[in-house]
């Protein structure tokens, strides 16, 4: 599991990295790909996926690790929020259009991607050990229950 404080930090970068693309007025068109359909939703899937399975990491969630779709679900929600403020922000940047599209993309992302980081989280956390076992090694041994009985 990504500790708490690294998510975040990564989590802020990823975020100006985003700001920094929308911001980008008239971005160079690659031939190869500009004349695929829609790819641009694939670009905004990959980007708001991996800011969604960041997200989900920063934030401190109460509890154990679990799979939830309810913590995904306000992961995208807030990525939603996040998605459209940066569609209208394009709004006044040359060479760049707000679509509804791309913030439906954005959070349909978004979403996916905290549900990856959700079942992540219960694979990579380790299962923790009884505090009154003890491990048998060396030492003396554990007085059996039937001698302390006089």
């Amino acid at each position: 599991m990504i500790p708490p404080r690294r998510a975040r930090l990564w989590t802020v970068v990823w975020a100006i990295f985003l700001l920094a693309l929308t911001s980008w007025p008239s971005p160079p068109e690659v031939p190869v790909v500009s004349e695929i359909p829609n790819f641009d939703k694939l670009v905004h899937g990959v980007l708001y996926g991996v800011l969604g399975f960041l997200l989900y990491f920063a934030i401190g969630w109460r509890g154990e690790p679990r799979f939830s779709w309810m913590r995904a679900a306000t992961i995208g929600a807030l990525i939603a929020v996040w998605g459209t403020i940066d569609e209208i922000h394009q709004y006044w940047i040359p060479g760049r259009s707000m679509e509804a599209a791309d913030a439906l993309a954005d959070t349909t992302a978004g979403f996916l991607g905290a549900l990856i980081a959700s079942w992540f989280s219960t694979r990579l956390t380790l299962p923790s050990r009884p505090s009154t076992s003890r491990s048998a090694g060396p030492g003396p041994p554990e007085p059996s229950p039937m001698a302390s009985r006089s």
